[in-house]
């Protein structure tokens, strides 16, 4: 069901900081019925954070306003895309902008005709390149396959399972060299964050208990004091 529902989703990227709820539901709507309409906001400004996700209540109707793209929302363009489930969200090139894809796991009896007749359901396919022995035509079991549109793409790796032939394929997005280094980068920097963010957590931690610990012996040197001030005020009055 998870699934099904994350083919039904748009992100809207690009939005004005004037973009409501109400503005984004009113131009996305003219595509088919939304079950949800968000822009997403600073918790603790309410500012618009410049993205939003739609949610359609069928596929067809997602195909329908990603073919009517360019967008623009209260005078501004804006980029939609497929959305992403949290659970890939973290993957490699999950959130890059390509038109080709890597297609892992071919067998001997598949060739280009039965690549190009199962995935042209998804878009207009631009190249198929059945990959092979640099000094012979033995196939090395995967192949790259480029579209027109990036839409295409995105529907394709959204919908993870793919069997072409009869047979079982691995399908991801192909990143160029430079964008494997920009998305390890972010990675890194991302791991950097988390580590920051753990460190800070632990001192806080330890900031915390060293105060309740002072607190705790500041109450107990207070009753002393106070126990030591009756004793005293007894002894007067006797």
């Amino acid at each position: 069901m998870e699934y099904k529902n994350q083919l039904r989703k748009l992100f809207i990227g690009g939005l004005s900081f004037e973009t409501t709820d109400e503005s984004l539901r009113a131009h996305f709507e003219q595509w088919g019925t939304l079950t949800d309409c968000v822009v997403m906001r600073d918790s603790n400004t309410k500012r618009s954070r410049g993205f939003g996700f739609v949610t359609y209540s069928s596929v067809s109707e997602v195909d329908a306003a990603m073919d009517a793209r360019p967008h623009k929302v209260d005078g501004r363009a804006v980029e939609p895309k497929r959305a992403v489930s949290r659970e890939d969200s973290c993957k490699p090139g999950a959130h890059s902008t390509v038109k080709k894809i890597f297609v892992g796991g071919i067998k001997e009896d598949t060739d280009e005709e039965h690549l190009r007749e199962y995935f042209s359901q998804f878009g207009k396919i631009e190249e198929v390149n059945i990959m092979t022995e640099k000094n012979s035509d033995k196939r090395r079991g995967f192949a790259f396959i480029t579209f027109d549109d990036h839409d295409s793409v995105d529907r394709i790796v959204i919908q993870k399972y793919h069997t072409v032939n009869g047979h079982n394929c691995e399908v991801r997005k192909a990143l160029s060299r430079e964008e494997m280094n920009r998305e390890a980068m972010v990675e890194v920097v991302l791991a950097m964050v988390v580590t920051v963010v753990m460190v800070v957590a632990v001192e806080v931690a330890m900031a915390t208990r060293v105060v309740v610990a002072m607190e705790a012996e500041a109450m107990t040197t207070t009753m002393v004091v106070e126990e030591g001030t009756l004793e005293v005020v007894s002894n007067v009055s006797c």
